[in-house]
């Protein structure tokens, strides 16, 4: 059985004016706020700077799952059919 928390993923974003990396939510606003040079993104704007990003994690977090979960039914099929001298997996 794959383990969904296998696939969960931290994606660093950076900001785009700095470069930097870390960020603080300012809690009123909920908007987060570079701590490197002090600009402040709303989260749709933070998410549209990393779309590069974002989606290079989401393509190797796919990659992963669809390789694993080919493993998962060729294991699950060698199992089932084990016994037959008719069947053969390479």
């Amino acid at each position: 059985k794959m383990d969904a928390e296998k696939y969960n993923r931290s994606i660093k974003l950076l900001c785009s004016t700095c470069a930097g990396s870390d960020f603080d939510v300012e809690e009123q606003e909920d908007r987060p706020r570079c701590i490197s040079c002090g600009r402040v993104y709303t989260k749709e704007e933070l998410q549209a700077e990393n779309g590069e990003i974002i989606e290079a994690a989401m393509a190797e977090a796919k990659e992963e799952i669809a390789r694993d979960l080919s493993n998962e039914m060729r294991n699950s099929l060698r199992k089932a059919f084990s016994g037959s001298k008719h069947i053969r997996f390479r």
